[in-house]
């Protein structure tokens, strides 16, 4: 079970007392790797007799973790007031199955109040080996700091969805973020890797210059796209996963563009036998900026 189905199956077994705990933990992340029990007491307004036994449950649950400097969240102890603050506000009302794995998250179906399709992305980098992250990321190894990773890595995608929102269809929509995971709406495709046969596979990269073109315009660049990290419909193609975007006005930009656009071609050429420049579509998406 993952963690966070482990977290969905967990809400139910926590009291009002435990749920302030986890809220107390998780206000503090930012400034506090280990609270104490006079801290608690002091945040949570309970007496320390009371705290040390919602401690004892929220210890032995797996959601957070004790040592002798104090207590410390776990992911699953995140995971559970993330899905608690969501259902309060009514955003997510059912969380449904696992339909997507990758390095850096998983991906659930749940539904709204409304018993709409809903997607939910939570962000899991510290699954990843630390020496690889750590090339890329100035992070140590500590569990608050993996949970404050995440908590970043998710800020930064909503906002540059949130940014890139009505420029094009092609790029997912956000609804709302809590801590390290992101609300969006459903969208619908097949993986461009899984497929075999496309139609009018010209079209379809087509559809990936033209949007790679529109976020390059609008001031990002994807910075991690393959055939992993796009979906294909009947009609339209999605770019996911955007927290390793960079802006293009920075030193590495040409390269990451690239790169990016490298990729996609290749495949296309590789799988679907449509060949393109690269020099020439790189030099056309700046073209389209300027």
């Amino acid at each position: 079970m993952s963690s966070f189905s482990k977290a969905g199956h967990l809400v139910s077994l926590l009291n009002k007392g435990d749920f302030k705990i986890l809220m107390v933990f998780a206000s503090s992340l930012k400034n506090r790797q280990f609270l104490n029990l006079t801290t608690l007491s002091q945040y949570a307004n309970l007496s320390q007799g009371l705290i040390e036994h919602h401690l004892e449950r929220l210890v032995k649950f797996g959601l957070i973790s004790k040592s002798n400097i104090g207590y410390t969240l776990l992911v699953t102890g995140l995971d559970i007031y993330v899905l608690k603050t969501l259902s309060n506000k009514n955003i997510i009302t059912a969380l449904g199955p696992q339909i997507g794995i990758g390095k850096e998250a998983e991906v659930y179906l749940a539904h709204d109040l409304l018993n709409q399709d809903r997607i939910l992305k939570m962000f899991r980098l510290g699954r990843s080996s630390f020496k690889q992250i750590k090339r890329t990321r100035d992070v140590s190894a500590g569990i608050n700091s993996w949970l404050l990773l995440n908590i970043e890595t998710a800020k930064k995608e909503y906002d540059i969805l949130t940014y890139l929102r009505g420029s094009s269809s092609s790029f997912p929509t956000p609804l709302y973020r809590s801590f390290h995971c992101i609300v969006m709406e459903a969208i619908y495709g097949d993986r461009l890797s899984d497929i075999e046969i496309l139609n009018d596979p010209e079209l379809v990269l087509e559809k990936i210059i033209n949007n790679i073109s529109i976020a390059y315009c609008k001031g990002y660049i994807n910075g991690d796209l393959n055939e992993y990290n796009i979906l294909v419909n009947e009609d339209n193609i999605f770019i996911l996963d955007w927290p390793q975007a960079v802006r293009v006005d920075t030193v590495n930009a040409d390269i990451v563009l690239t790169r990016d656009v490298k990729n996609i071609l290749k495949f296309f050429s590789k799988k679907f036998n449509v060949e393109e420049d690269l020099h020439k579509i790189i030099n056309k998406i700046k073209r389209n900026a300027s």
